[in-house]
C-alpha cells in the first residue's frame, strides 16, 4: 500500500470507528426533525396570557367589530381619552385609536405602544376591520343578495403541473417539492463542506501543535500527507451521507408497507417520481467531492499556517463569508432557478457546489452541468496545488503567525 493510502486508511478508520460518529450519524436526522417540529410548534403556539389592546373609537362604529382572539383582548374605552401615553396600566399592550370613518379615510387608524408592535397584533385588527368594511362597501351598492352573489362568483382553480420525458411519458410535478428537495441537498452540502473542512483544519492544527508532523514528514511527503488527510476525511463524509440515504430509503419502504393504498402517500410518491433523485444524488456526490476538496485544501493550508485555534479566525473569515454567500444565493435561487443569480453562481466554482443543488431538481441543461463541473475541477487542481505549497512549508513553521507577505514567499519556494 502506498504511503498516501496508509494516511487515508488511518484518517478514515480512526474517525469511523468512534462511537460519536455512529451516534451522531443516526441521531442527527432525528434531532433535525425534532428541532424543525419543535420550531413550528413553538411558532404556532400562543403565549399563555393574552395581551390587552385598548380601543378608543371616536366614531363609535367599530367597537363591536373587534372580537377577542386567543392572543389578544380588546378593551373598549367609553370616553375618548387622549392621554393614553401617560397611563400607568402595565397590563395594556397597546392602544388603538380610530378618529374617522375608515371607509372614507382608511388612514384614520393608529396603533400606539411603548414597545415595537408585532405583526400578529396588527393582523388581528386589520383582518377583522377589512372584512367588516368590505361587507359595508358591498351593502352600499343596494343590490339585493349581493353578498351571496359575490360568494358564488369566487372560483379557486386547482392547477396540476405535468412533466414529460423524451419518450412522452407524463408524471405529475410540483414546484414546491422540487424546491424542498433542492434546499435539502443544498443544506447538506453546505453543512458537509463546513463541518468536514473544519475537521481537516483542526486535525492539521492539532498534529502541528503536538509536533507529531515533525515525525510524520520524515517518512511521508507533505503532499501525500495532506492529500491522505483530505481524501480520508472526505470519505468519512460520504459514508455518513450514504448511511443517511440508506436510512431514508428504509424508512420510506416501511412507511409504504404500512400506508397501504393511502391516496396522500400515492400522490407524494407520484410527485417524487417526477424528480430524478438518482441523478441528483450522483451529482451531489460529484459536487460534494469537488467543493470539499476545494475548500478543505484551503482549510488545511490555514491549519498549517497558524499555531493556535484563535489564529484561524483571521484567515477563516473570507472563506466563511464566501460559503455563507453561496448558501444564501442557493436559498434565493430556489424561487428563480433559471435567473441570473442562480445561473452565474452555479458556474462560479466557489459557489457552484452549493447553488447547483437547488437547480438540479428543476432541470439543468447538459452543457451548463459540464461547464460547471469542468470549472470546478480546474479550481480544485489549482487550490490543491496552492495549498500544498503552503502546507509543506507551514507545517514546520512555529512561533509567530505568518504575514501574507511571508505566505507569498512560501509559494515561491
Amino acid at each position: 500500500m502506498s504511503k498516501i493510502g496508509i494516511v487515508i486508511k488511518r484518517e478514515y478508520s480512526t474517525r469511523v470507528r468512534k462511537k460519536s460518529f455512529l451516534i451522531l450519524t443516526f441521531l442527527m436526522p432525528v434531532l433535525f426533525v425534532v428541532l424543525m417540529a419543535g420550531t413550528v410548534f413553538l411558532a404556532l403556539t400562543n403565549e399563555g396570557d393574552s395581551k390587552t389592546i385598548q380601543v378608543i373609537d371616536h366614531t363609535g362604529e367599530y367597537t363591536s367589530v373587534l372580537q377577542d382572539t386567543g392572543q389578544y383582548k380588546f378593551a373598549v374605552t367609553a370616553d375618548n381619552n387622549t392621554d393614553y401615553r401617560n397611563q400607568s396600566d402595565e397590563s395594556l399592550y397597546a392602544t388603538l385609536i380610530i378618529t374617522d370613518d375608515l371607509l372614507k379615510n382608511p388612514k384614520a387608524i393608529t396603533l400606539y405602544s411603548k414597545q415595537q408592535v408585532v405583526s400578529s397584533a396588527s393582523d388581528a385588527i386589520s383582518s377583522q376591520l377589512n372584512e367588516y368594511l368590505s361587507e359595508k362597501k358591498l351593502l352600499s351598492y343596494n343590490i339585493p343578495n349581493i353578498k351571496e352573489i359575490v360568494e358564488e362568483s369566487r372560483i379557486e382553480i386547482e392547477m396540476q403541473t405535468i412533466k414529460w420525458d423524451d419518450a412522452g411519458n407524463e408524471t405529475e410535478g410540483s414546484a414546491e417539492m422540487a424546491s424542498i428537495i433542492g434546499i435539502i441537498f443544498t443544506f447538506l452540502i453546505y453543512m458537509f463542506i463546513f463541518s468536514y473542512g473544519g475537521m481537516v483544519m483542526s486535525g492539521v492544527l492539532e498534529e502541528k501543535t503536538n509536533r507529531i508532523l515533525e515525525v510524520m514528514v520524515s517518512s511521508v511527503k507533505p503532499f501525500d500527507l495532506m492529500m491522505g488527510k483530505l481524501i480520508g476525511i472526505g470519505l468519512v463524509g460520504l459514508t455518513q451521507f450514504g448511511l443517511w440515504a440508506a436510512l431514508i430509503v428504509g424508512v420510506s419502504l416501511v412507511g409504504q408497507s404500512f400506508s397501504g393504498s393511502m391516496e396522500a402517500v400515492s400522490e407524494v410518491n407520484s410527485i417524487l417520481t417526477s424528480v430524478d433523485l438518482i441523478s441528483i444524488t450522483i451529482y451531489f456526490v460529484v459536487f460534494f467531492i469537488g467543493g470539499y476538496l476545494m475548500y478543505a485544501s484551503l482549510f488545511a493550508a490555514i491549519g498549517a499556517m497558524v499555531n493556535s485555534q484563535e489564529d484561524t479566525q483571521q484567515y477563516m473569515m473570507p472563506i466563511t463569508i464566501l460559503i455563507l454567500f453561496a448558501f444564501m444565493a442557493g436559498t434565493y435561487s430556489a424561487q428563480n432557478p433559471d435567473g441570473p443569480l442562480a445561473f452565474w453562481t452555479s458556474l462560479i466554482p466557489f459557489t457552484s457546489p452549493i447553488v447547483m443543488m437547488v437547480r438540479l431538481p428543476f432541470g439543468v441543461p447538459w452543457w451548463e452541468l459540464l461547464l460547471s463541473i469542468g470549472l470546478l475541477a480546474l479550481t480544485v487542481i489549482f487550490t490543491i496545488w496552492l495549498a500544498s505549497k503552503i502546507y509543506r512549508t507551514g507545517i514546520l513553521m512555529y512561533g509567530k503567525k505568518p504575514t501574507f507577505g511571508e505566505v507569498i514567499k512560501w509559494l515561491k519556494y
